[in-house]
């Protein structure tokens, strides 16, 4: 359901490719040639002592600053070349350290394992680890999210206001998510302007609206911006999308709200059948 969230594939994550690596080291500068690196230790595959990776001046500057940081080094793929990461703290250590160490249960649990690892991350003092945290909770699929274990996100109102545009989507559904009803009319409006905007990541507004308050959100998508003549089709169509990402994970009133009125929506818009079609299974 990328497309309602977001309107584009997402880049893979830091974790993404530590799970598709077999080699994981840390390095820091050779303090006899700092345009070269000095194995610190290796996290996965065997000892090595060469790392062709250039030493760029934005990391001589990040290891420089902070004697006890290292740079994160991996190979893509299993062959690959060695690539650069990113600088680890020791709070962005050890969450990279629960990551290798688990490398097996993540790849083989599926987004449930990496859900609940993350999700207990939202909150985390380093600034590093909780972006670590939305970026792999914004891959999940929403019926994933929706069963994982959230806790109440600090500043989320805060960061919906004047955050990072990357991680709106995630930050959008886990507002809905909060069950915070004071939120709804807040979502309500950004809709409006996500529309008017024709923002790519419009239908994570209405996705968390009717996780929010149900039919009635259901309701009030339907009669203002889903009715034959109101907005373009390509507007119409990611709100139905997000209608179908809460006809299979909401509770069964409002999946049976939804089926309902959809189908009374396609006898009134053709142009949306071959959408609901796609999403629904209607005709």
């Amino acid at each position: 359901m990328a497309c309602a969230f977001h309107g584009y594939t997402p880049d893979p994550t830091l974790v993404d490719v530590l799970l598709a690596t077999e080699e994981i080291a840390v390095v820091r500068l050779d303090p006899a040639n700092n345009n070269s690196y000095k194995l610190l230790e290796v996290l996965a595959g065997p000892e090595v002592s060469e790392f062709p990776i250039p030493v760029t001046a934005e990391i001589r500057n990040a290891l420089s600053a902070s004697p006890s940081a290292g740079l994160l080094v991996a190979r893509d793929g299993a062959y690959g070349p060695w690539m650069a990461l990113t600088i680890l703290d020791p709070s962005f250590r050890k969450v990279i350290d629960q990551v290798v160490l688990r490398r097996s249960a993540l790849i083989n649990g599926g987004e449930e394992a990496r859900s609940e690892l993350f999700a207990k991350l939202l909150n985390d003092q380093s600034p590093a680890v909780r972006a670590l945290a939305l970026q792999e909770l914004d891959r999940t699929s929403y019926s994933t999210l929706r069963s994982a274990r959230l806790p109440k996100v600090k500043n989320l109102k805060r960061d919906l206001r004047i955050g990072d545009e990357a991680f709106m989507p995630i930050r959008v559904l886990l507002a809905g998510l909060s069950r915070d009803q004071s939120l709804h009319s807040f979502l309500s409006s950004e809709l409006n302007m996500a529309i008017e905007g024709n923002i790519p990541y419009l239908g994570a507004y209405a996705t968390a609206m009717i996780e929010l308050n149900g039919t009635s959100a259901v309701q009030e998508i339907l009669d203002r911006y889903l009715r034959p003549g109101v907005l373009p089709l390509e507007t119409r169509t990611k709100l139905l999308e997000a209608l179908s990402v809460q006809h299979k994970a909401a509770p069964r009133s409002v999946r049976r709200e939804i089926a309902q009125e959809v189908a009374r929506l396609l006898r009134d818009s053709p142009d949306l059948r071959d959408a609901a079609a796609r999403f629904f299974g209607m005709r």
